[in-house]
């Protein structure tokens, strides 16, 4: 599940109810917050066993407001993260997740690392509900948001959210890549459409287009997306020796009981080798708890099994964790 919480509050034009402001004035509002999280995981990842063991992440967080006119308002935000994940701790720090941009009630643009606004997969990601586990259901999402280099616009007409973006390269043998979505929000149900084009880093052509769908009832919350992509070679655990083409689906399914949740995913891709020889089927399953302590503290445990036709070995992993934020 992407960490950010941003994302949902500059959409809904709100700033966080963890941060705390430590500046205002008529117009300008300027707020800090973060989070700190700990792991303890046992990971056996194609083969390459390890030990139990303990790490960390960290990320401080600075957001800006001001208001230009009654209507319009820009806003800036960016990170200041470690680079660790639950396989272990990394202490560098690196800025990350920056964008600048204005919002109204309605509509936002931004220009940056986007994602935290909107980005065009948003729509077909309905079955990401893990904590830490891997995300396949529309593969592994856009390769170029995290650049830096994206515009946005995210616009709500009625229940119907719009969103279009591109990711700039300025190699001229590499082509911007371009990404549409329509996203309907019901009563009961919700409905994405998204299409993405464009080229990668190596300069190959990318392409995904897909659907997601989700209810929520009596507790209950049920996902499902189905995609088609071409020039993608990442799939959870398991890369391919080149990019290749093929389809992807993924199932969520979770139940709230009070403070706590159970989750689980399975995820499902089918490729075929463009250039290299990777290729056939991989798949993803997690299955999860987690518990709210606290509104800003979650507790959880998640189990982890994937395999892929080319991998030397299955994927198994076992974690614990804590997300305090602040």
């Amino acid at each position: 599940m992407k960490k950010s919480i941003l994302a949902a509050l500059i959409a809904s034009c709100a700033t966080s109810t963890m941060a705390t402001e430590i500046y205002s004035n008529d117009t300008t509002t300027v707020g800090i917050s973060g989070e700190v999280d700990a792991y303890f995981a046992k990971a056996d990842i194609n083969g390459d066993d390890s030990d139990a063991g303990v790490a960390v992440w960290a990320k401080v967080q600075m957001d800006a407001e001001q208001k230009i006119t009654d209507k319009i308002t820009a806003f800036a935000s960016f990170e200041i993260e470690a680079g660790s994940d639950y396989r272990g701790t990394d202490n560098d720090a690196s800025f990350d997740d920056i964008l600048v941009g204005i919002k109204t009630e309605n509509w936002g643009a931004a220009v940056g690392e986007v994602g935290d606004l909107a980005e065009s997969l948003d729509a077909i990601q309905k079955d990401d509900i893990t904590n830490e586990g891997n995300y396949m259901g529309s593969t592994s999402g856009n390769t170029r948001e995290s650049g830096g280099e994206g515009i946005v616009v995210k616009g709500t007409v009625g229940p119907v959210t719009l969103v279009a973006d591109v990711y700039t390269d300025t190699d001229t043998n590499i082509d911007n890549t371009f990404g549409f979505s329509a996203d309907y929000q019901h009563e009961y149900f919700t409905i994405g459409a998204s299409y993405l084009q464009g080229e990668t880093v190596l300069d190959e052509d990318v392409q995904l287009y897909g659907a997601s769908v989700s209810t929520s009832f009596s507790n209950l919350y049920l996902a499902a997306t189905l995609a088609d992509f071409e020039g993608f070679d990442s799939f959870g655990f398991y890369p391919t020796d080149s990019v290749v083409e093929g389809y992807t689906m993924g199932l969520a399914a979770s139940y709230q009981i009070n403070e706590a949740r159970l989750y689980t995913t399975y995820a499902f891709a089918d490729m075929d080798a463009i250039e290299g020889v990777d290729e056939g089927d991989t798949y993803n399953v997690v299955i999860g708890v987690d518990y709210a302590v606290a509104d800003n503290i979650l507790a959880f445990v998640e189990y982890q099994f994937a395999d892929a036709d080319w991998a030397i070995d299955d994927s198994q992993t076992i974690v614990a964790g804590v997300y305090y934020s602040f």
